[in-house]
């Protein structure tokens, strides 16, 4: 475990996983709404052997980071403590590669934007871009919900079903630090992220990789697809496993080969735009 300070005092808590071998780069990555770092173990531990540094980048109001549970005070905030984090585990001379799961690939999107010029690559695993129509029409119903003036608590509009139908399942649910409820204001956050992602996501000019899920029920495959393929700018290569959204849990070695394959071979760009 450790830690940074975010720019308004608060105390970010992240998980790091060391390379097993000789460093080869740093893969920061973003886990989603109900999530936390922890559980990226059974990627991190496959992707390690690869000589990758994992760092575990939990958003504030997750995990461990328990002051302000399922809240932010604006997606710029959240924009910046990921930044933070990425400034204080960069290696000398080892190039970073940003990733994003769920709906942490939304917030990798935004980020990304502000400072592409500092990353090797853009990794996207069943990103939260285009949800599935089952998360869509929850988070329609949330929508009036959180406009109402004495709105309370929400409830996440993903299941836990939706990650895993395997034997992580029973783990999830008795997950203690998962995040079970948001506020109003990170309803908006969410939706101002998702909007943004969408119109920056144009804009990059990275080497990504998309990784689908084959029975995912979270993420509408075809529209991402169908998005990523009309990109022009980047260039991206696209990889579908199967299993449900977590791949993590059901395909681990699939998914870490797939991301440390990828990472090997898109050069280092970070590297020689600083360089320039």
């Amino acid at each position: 475990m450790r830690s940074v300070v975010g720019a308004d005092g608060y105390s970010l808590r992240y998980r790091v996983w060391p390379a097993d071998e000789a460093l080869r780069a740093t893969l920061i990555l973003l886990h989603g709404v109900m999530s936390h770092s922890g559980w990226f173990q059974p990627l991190a531990d496959h992707l390690g052997e690869a000589g990758l540094k994992i760092i575990g980048a939990d958003r504030r109001g997750s995990g461990l980071n328990e002051e302000g549970r399922g809240d932010a005070p604006s997606a710029r905030m959240l924009v910046d403590d990921v930044r933070r984090i990425i400034a204080a585990e960069r290696s000398e001379g080892r190039p970073v590669h940003l990733a994003g799961w769920c709906w942490g690939a939304v917030l990798a999107v935004n980020v990304a934007a502000t400072c592409q010029q500092e990353l090797a690559s853009l990794v996207l695993i069943a990103p939260g871009l285009h949800p599935s129509e089952a998360v869509t029409a929850a988070m329609k119903r949330q929508d009036a919900i959180a406009r109402h003036p004495h709105c309370g608590a929400l409830a996440i509009p993903i299941t836990e079903d939706m990650f895993t139908r395997g034997p992580h399942l029973a783990a999830i649910e008795a997950d203690e630090l998962r995040c079970r409820l948001i506020t109003p204001r990170f309803h908006n956050i969410m939706r101002k992220l998702g909007v943004g992602a969408k119109l920056r996501l144009g804009q990059l000019d990275l080497p990504m990789l998309l990784v689908l899920a084959g029975t995912d029920e979270a993420t509408d495959n075809f529209h991402t697809r169908r998005t990523f393929a009309a990109l022009r700018r980047s260039a991206v290569t696209i990889k579908e496993i199967c299993g449900s959204h977590g791949l993590q849990f059901e395909a681990p070695d699939q998914l870490a080969d797939a991301v440390a394959s990828f990472t090997a071979i898109v050069g280092d760009p970070a590297d020689v735009r600083h360089a320039g």
